[in-house]
């Protein structure tokens, strides 16, 4: 049986709650975006992904670059299909797996940069972490949720759970992430138990 790993399983979830799409389309603040959030800054930006045409072949460049400018002349923060024409360049999923994952590693080192013990959290916590951090960023986590950050630090994780809610992202993945700190508490609970002395072994003095 293959076995995911923690950063696959946090992938898949993305997916999920992000959304994917793989034509060119607005964000809501009017920047090109592409896959799973991924923001195009600049025509030439694009022009480095993979897209194919509709019969799946290589689309050249200048068919991403005018693509990119027809998307670009659109009205912002509309629905994906909106800026979809029958011509439009798509991403391979493969390719939308890379640029995500790209992500998720550079997100995944800079919390084991900000917690010395990451690596040996329980795989649940770091699920967490990876949803909150890429929902946040950087500084909206690290700075903007203090209380959730000391019962990290901590490995608090029923406080990580309690402390974990976002305003923007729905209510099923905010529950989906305060439950990968609950079962993270659970993991962790019966190493804990591990470690303590049994009272019948106790020596009495």
């Amino acid at each position: 049986m293959e076995i995911v790993s923690y950063l696959d399983d946090s992938l898949a979830h993305l997916e999920i709650f992000e959304g994917t799409v793989p034509w060119m389309y607005l964000d809501t603040r009017g920047f090109v975006t592409v896959g799973v959030g991924e923001l195009l800054a600049s025509a030439a930006k694009a022009e480095t992904l993979s897209f194919v045409d509709p019969d799946g072949e290589p689309t050249p460049q200048d068919a991403i670059l005018d693509e990119f400018n027809r998307v670009s002349g659109l009205i912002p923060a509309k629905v994906a299909a909106f800026y979809r024409s029958p011509t439009s360049p798509v991403l391979p999923h493969a390719a939308i797996d890379t640029l995500l994952m790209n992500h998720l590693n550079f997100f995944d080192g800079q919390l084991a940069t900000r917690f010395p013990d990451y690596a040996g959290f329980p795989d649940p916590a770091k699920l967490g972490l990876l949803d909150m951090i890429y929902n946040l960023g950087q500084v909206g986590l690290f700075q903007h949720f203090p209380h959730f950050m000391t019962a990290v630090d901590n490995e608090n994780w029923l406080g990580a759970a309690a402390n974990c809610h976002r305003v923007g992202p729905s209510q099923a993945r905010n529950d989906w992430t305060r439950q990968q700190f609950l079962s993270a508490a659970a993991v962790a609970a019966p190493a804990s138990d591990s470690n303590a002395i049994p009272a019948s072994s106790a020596v009495a003095t």
